[in-house]
């Protein structure tokens, strides 16, 4: 799902971290995608998914919270959401690129949480 995302803030260290506030939900993610300049206090179109390093994790959660909860100060977060088919409603919808999800077909529809080791942006062009 493409968004309009207000950029709250830019790390003058790491270039691809980026604070994000996508229909009042504001988290820290990497811009993976990033064909142009972006500046504080703009707003963007952009793609909002997660990337895995190692092994993912998704289980049953038995609130119905949709949520981005970072782990401390990292960049790491516990999404909580319905798991779709392709994508996952934690009050954002964050796309599943990589398709991990096909092998949670049983979760599918049911409110889950899962651990992300950082959530990804992809910054579009303008009229995408």
């Amino acid at each position: 799902m493409i968004y309009k995302a207000f950029v709250k803030g830019l790390d003058p260290h790491i270039e691809e971290e980026v604070i994000l506030e996508i229909e009042g939900i504001e988290f820290t993610g990497f811009s993976s995608v990033c064909p142009y300049e972006i500046e504080v206090g703009k707003k963007y179109p952009v793609l909002v998914g997660f990337t895995i390093l190692d092994e993912l994790v998704i289980r049953e959660n038995k609130e119905k919270t949709k949520e981005l909860d970072r782990i401390g100060l990292g960049y790491q977060y516990y999404i909580r959401g319905i798991l779709l088919e392709d994508s996952i409603d934690a009050g954002i919808v964050l796309t599943d690129e990589d398709e991990y999800f096909s092998e949670y077909p049983h979760l599918i529809g049911k409110n889950v949480e899962m651990k992300v080791d950082r959530i990804s942006i992809e910054f579009l062009r303008e009229g995408v």
